[in-house]
């Protein structure tokens, strides 16, 4: 598969994951499906995804940018450093109610990951 193609097939799984889970009332069985899903990547398409997964912590939508935390957190995804570095400055700077507790836990993951990425 090329890059856009493992890249349609993530968004259609997560999709697919968040859809079932919402009609279940089961919202975590989305993260456990999306967890499945990234052990299952190929080598070649671990990159790809992570890559998707980085840019989706810019989302606007909180929701997105749960999923793309949490996955990040459980694979200790290194290479999203940057984009959660980014993350945090501009929610230290929002006024939303839930802002705060969102940049504490990707300041947490940040130090999690500086003090000791996978396969470290």
């Amino acid at each position: 598969m090329n890059t856009a193609e493992i890249r349609s097939a993530w968004l259609d799984y997560q999709a697919q994951a968040t859809a079932r889970a919402e009609a279940n009332k089961q919202s975590q069985d989305a993260l456990n499906a999306l967890f499945a899903r990234y052990r299952a990547l190929f080598d070649e398409e671990r990159p790809v995804v992570d890559q998707l997964l980085a840019e989706q912590l810019s989302s606007p939508d909180e929701n997105v940018r749960f999923d793309a935390l949490a996955i990040v957190r459980e694979f200790r995804i290194a290479s999203a450093l940057p984009a959660l570095r980014s993350l945090a400055d501009r929610l230290e700077t929002q006024d939303a109610p839930g802002a705060p507790y969102e940049w504490a836990k990707v300041n947490r993951l940040i130090g999690m990951l500086v003090e000791r990425p996978k396969g470290a």
